[in-house]
């Protein structure tokens, strides 16, 4: 027994229990992560570990016992605590930063070293900014500038375009790719239109609520878009990497939150909208297990005094990240899955008008899961990694508007879904007509991605190999609406309802290769990224020019970096870069598969007294308007950039080049249409004991042209401009910094094609209209200036949790230039559709002179708008970590004189109305 008492003591002298810490390390000031921070334990035994990218960390075994525990980091200062261990437990850190985690702070969008025209917005810039849509984020590109936000229209993205850039030159936004966790928004399938029911005029139609709205071809919607989980923007106005396709101007590339976070309540009022938004993120160490969630809501008006027109958003999402590793392989599982809606409300206000049936309502609804999965090899071998991405997303579209219809005249309702001539009965007097467009696009994305690595000497190379697949089906029911009452009336060209799930898919396959280089010249280093993407549309019939096409992106980017050295005793980084690319934007569903146009000639409308015997007759001919000849867009891009650091301030300068003459956009095409056009008088109505039949009627053999409107490559963008951004150190007596960015955009924007135009059908040409279609060869094209600098101050004082901006944003003007014409056709088609010269003698024929277009010689002198500048402040205060407030004030200051146009003409501008708003953020 007593051996048995004696061993037992020892044993439990020398026997020690393990346990786990974990924790996350964060700065002093604020919630910011203190990524990779050496941690160290040192007692008996000594032990280390450090943080990942969240700033997170989990010890899974640790002796009992005290400890004293150092975090060590190149941005925060050394702190050391004593920690006794007794069980597992959890041991947080605050760090105080230093000055140089400070410089690392920009509320302002900062340009990416060696990536030309790439800038990025991270979290801190999104907090200060206050945003309440993605396209708040854009005023802090080059060439930005702070706008009244009108999230009752679509909002499109336009890089590198001017302010006042014409409308209508949609492939510049359809043709900026949207990608979100690495997966892309894909809008090829979207087909909510009204057009040919109503009319769907981009810039604004009062009659039609849907026009402004309308995103069929136009890309993303960024209304759609929340900031509140994004942690970091990476907005490539340059040449991006072959990686990502189906573009022509840009890339936006947004990462969202993933990681530990506080309980986050975020409330948001302006003059326009109110935004509540809630999130959690939760780190499950001891499962390597990331857990994220969020749920937003936005509520905004086009008028704060308008109840009647408004647009809501409710976005949430769950996303999760779970890891496997050990000494050789780290193997990541990421999963999000999103819930979206938008509805767009439009009714009549019934104190204004006696319409109270007018109604516009547009729903959209977004479920999308997204998986990717990548496996990172720790080792020697030439594969450093795989990865594969799948995203799959259904949306549900609904356009339910209701107008109420009335007849002023007796009025022919033409309804046939057949060719060829036929009788018609008469349109209701007045009845309320409804229109729903029902839209059910199916979205799958697939992406494999190989990269492997190796050096050759002074050279390290960066190989990626990848493929990618995109499949596109609506499976709507299309616009639908009953025949017998029409949305519109007398209208000659229409269409019928068609079902979307008839349309083929869309399947678009790409492979691409790419290499990044190193390579190392004595002191100077020059980065090298080329690569080559090709690019098919698979499953389109063979009549299609574009089916089964390989398109060719290759794509260069060179950066030289000089070697550094000292000036007044101060490091000095001076690079030099380029870079050409060539870049394809595929047409979207609605452009190779347009609807059919129906031209309804009324050729009878016999009205008398006794409805017994009214009659009417029509003659309907289809047209087809697909275009067997559509391409893809093809843009060009080169420019060459400079950047200069000096103790901290740095240059950056970029001048660009881009030219894309194969743009998509309607373009007017005509057919001859012949018809019969009876006579009423011919017949004697107070003889007659029956209803007439069209055998009764003397007639007049009709041949006229018609119009209709195929997609086609006759839009031409070419752009041209200086980018630039200067920031200064942060100094630390104040902890601010000044930035300088701003752009001077020279921009022409043309049709790229043959003109076809048709005397006004108020001129009557041999007795008759429509007769003569004239040919033009002329360049259309419009040149738009624009130059703006932003100047911002911000200070950054985070021992007060406060953040502070000011800026002053100068449009320092705006112009516009119309390319002289003359008017003169090259040609025209006479009614036998015969192309003919148009020739000097043609000008002085009685029919053929009406095919002169005459312009004014004021319509080519350029048109100057000169400086208007506006003074922005934002300010953001922490409480503690705990609760957050912040305000802005755009326009506080404007100034905006007034000016004299060229022909004399003074123009008086006011000063705009201030726009503020504020928002509480909590963090528990």
């Amino acid at each position: 027994m007593l051996f048995f008492a004696v061993f037992l003591g020892f044993s439990r002298v020398g026997y020690t229990q393990n346990y786990q810490v974990k924790g996350k390390v964060e700065s002093l000031f604020g919630a910011d992560k203190a990524a990779f921070v050496n941690i160290v334990f040192k007692g008996d035994k000594n032990y280390s570990i450090s943080t990942n990218e969240r700033g997170e960390y989990i010890l899974r075994t640790i002796a009992a016992g005290k400890y004293t525990v150092s975090f060590s980091s190149i941005n925060f200062k050394l702190k050391t605590i004593d920690f006794r261990i007794i069980s597992d437990t959890v041991l947080n850190a605050k760090l105080e930063p230093l000055q140089r985690l400070l410089e690392e702070v920009y509320v302002t969008a900062s340009q990416v070293k060696g990536r030309a025209s790439t800038s990025v917005i991270d979290r801190k810039a999104m907090e200060l900014l206050q945003p309440s849509s993605f396209t708040d984020l854009l005023e802090l590109l080059p060439g930005g500038r702070t706008i009244t936000p009108n999230l009752t229209q679509m909002n499109q993205i336009r890089l590198r375009e001017p302010s006042n850039a014409p409308t209508g030159y949609n492939t510049g936004s359809l043709g900026t790719a949207f990608y979100i966790d690495g997966a892309p928004i894909n809008t090829g399938a979207n087909m909510q239109t009204t057009s040919g029911v109503l009319d769907d005029d981009p810039i604004g139609n009062p009659m039609n609520p849907n026009s402004s709205r309308i995103s069929v071809n136009r890309g993303v919607d960024m209304r759609s878009i929340s900031t509140d989980q994004i942690e970091k923007v990476e907005i490539v106005r340059g040449i991006p990497s072959v990686e990502y396709g189906d573009l022509t101007s840009g890339l936006v590339n947004i990462e969202r939150k993933k990681g530990n976070t506080p309980y986050t309540a975020r409330m948001k009022a302006d003059g326009f909208s109110k935004l509540y938004a809630i999130g959690k993120g939760v780190s499950i160490l001891e499962k390597n297990l990331f857990i994220n969630s969020n749920v937003d809501f936005l509520d905004s008006k086009a008028d704060p005094r308008d109840n009647y027109e408004n647009y809501k958003r409710i976005t949430a999402s769950v996303r999760t990240e779970k890891f496997w590793e050990n000494i050789n392989n780290r193997f990541t599982w990421s999963t999000a899955l999103d819930y979206a809606t938008n509805i767009d409300n439009e009714r009549i206000d019934p104190d204004n008008s006696y319409a109270l049936t007018d109604s516009y309502r547009s729903t959209f609804k977004s479920y999308s899961l997204n998986n990717a999965f990548k496996f990172k090899f720790n080792n020697d071998k030439i594969l450093k990694s795989l990865d594969f991405s799948t995203k799959v997303s259904y949306q549900e579209d609904v356009i339910d508007l209701t107008r109420w219809v009335q007849a002023r005249s007796a009025t022919v309702l033409v309804n046939s879904l057949v060719e060829g001539a036929h009788y018609a009965n008469y349109v209701t007097p007045s009845y309320a007509a409804e229109l729903d467009v029902e839209g059910k696009p199916l979205y799958v994305f697939l992406k494999g991605v190989s990269t492997l690595g190796f050096s050759q000497g002074t050279v390290t190379h960066q190989l990626r190999l990848g493929t990618e697949y995109n499949y596109s089906k609506n499976f709507g029911g299309g616009q639908i609406y009953d025949l017998n009452y029409p949305l519109s009336l007398n209208s000659v060209s229409s269409v019928r309802p068609r079902a979307f799930k008839d349309i083929p898919a869309l399947q678009n396959f790409s492979f691409f290769a790419e290499d990044g280089a190193k390579i190392l010249a004595g002191a100077h280093r020059i980065d090298v990224t080329a690569g080559l993407r090709t690019m098919a549309m698979l499953g389109v019939d063979n009549k299609y020019d574009i089916a089964n096409k390989v398109h060719f992106d290759p794509r260069i980017n060179m950066v030289w970096h000089l070697p550094n050295f000292s000036l007044a005793g101060k490091n000095v980084e001076v690079s030099f870069g380029t870079g050409f690319g060539v870049q394809h934007k595929l047409p979207t569903m609605d452009m190779l598969y347009p609807n059919k146009t129906y031209i309804d000639n009324i050729q009878l409308n016999y009205y008398h007294n006794n409805p017994e015997f009214i009659r009417a007759n029509a003659k309907t001919t289809i047209v087809n308007t697909e275009n067997y000849e559509l391409k893809a867009a093809r843009n060009l891009k080169g420019e060459i950039n400079a950047d200069f650091s000096y103790d901290g301030n740095r240059l950056s300068v970029t001048y660009f080049r881009e030219s894309m003459s194969s743009g998509f956009r309607p373009m007017s095409r005509y057919r001859v249409v012949d018809y019969k056009l009876y006579d009423n008088a011919s017949i004697d109505a107070s003889t007659i004991t029956s209803r007439p039949n069209v055998e009764d009627f003397a007639y007049t053999e009709m041949k006229e042209y018609y119009g209709y409107s195929v997609s086609s490559n006759g839009s031409g963008m070419f752009k041209e401009g200086i980018e630039f951004q200067f920031s200064t150190k942060r100094f630390s007596a104040i902890n601010s910094r000044f930035t300088l960015n701003g752009a001077w955009f020279n921009n022409r924007y043309k049709s790229s094609v043959v003109n076809y135009g048709i005397i006004s059908t108020t001129v009557f040409t041999e007795g008759k209209v429509r007769q003569y279609i004239g040919i033009y060869d002329e360049d259309e094209g419009t040149n738009f200036q624009q130059f703006n600098t932003n100047l911002t101050v911000d200070s950054y004082l985070p021992k007060l949790g406060l953040m502070l901006s000011a800026s002053a944003q100068s449009l320092w003007f705006t112009s516009d230039k119309e390319n002289y014409k003359t008017g003169v056709p090259i040609a025209y088609m006479d009614i036998n559709e015969n192309v003919l010269p148009y020739t000097e003698a043609s000008k002085t024929d009685a029919n053929l002179r009406w095919l002169l277009q005459n312009y004014n010689d004021t319509k080519f002198i350029e048109s100057r708008v000169p400086i208007n500048l506006q003074v922005n402040i934002k300010a953001s205060k922490d409480f503690k970590d705990k609760a957050r407030i912040s305000m802005f004030v755009s326009r506080l200051l404007t100034y905006a004189p007034s000016y004299t146009t060229f022909n004399g003409v003074t123009m008086v501008r006011q000063g705009a109305s201030p726009y503020f708003g504020m928002e509480l953020n909590f963090n528990l």
